[in-house]
């Protein structure tokens, strides 16, 4: 991973400032190069795209993230089995937190998801609850 500058990086400006979600748009986010730093658990669907894997819970390619911080709105996406914005990846959701709030943020409650195809915003706490593997008893 390259070292990040102090004037364009993600902790010196916001990754995507928009105040409402239709101001989101796919072709802010382009493929990036796999950075390789952190070996993520992915599976391919059907149609090749590779799932973003992150402690049991299973994020679909494609699937958009949304975080508020300081009235703006931030983006991102899952690419290539990682969570991607403003071009840079990340292996977990608090790392991409950190990354925008500068402050150690609990990822998970932090993030909503929407999945593909879907039209409503969950949060990805709440997305986990509901799609974990439980054991039975």
């Amino acid at each position: 991973m390259k070292n990040i500058g102090t004037s364009s990086d993600l902790l010196s400006k916001p990754v995507f400032q928009q105040s409402s979600e239709d101001a989101y748009q796919d072709k802010d986010f382009q493929s990036p190069e796999r950075l390789g730093r952190v070996e993520q658990k992915s599976a391919k669907n059907s149609g090749g795209c590779v799932s973003w894997e992150v402690e049991s819970v299973v994020f679909p390619d494609g699937t958009k993230f949304r975080g508020k911080y300081k009235g703006y709105f931030y983006y991102g996406k899952v690419r290539n089995g990682t969570l991607t914005l403003d071009e840079k990846e990340f292996v977990s959701p608090c790392e991409a937190a950190l990354t925008i709030t500068r402050t150690p943020i609990d990822g998970w409650l932090f993030w909503d998801c929407k999945l593909p195809e879907q039209v409503s915003w969950m949060n990805i706490s709440e997305f986990k609850k509901l799609n974990s593997v439980h054991p039975q008893l």
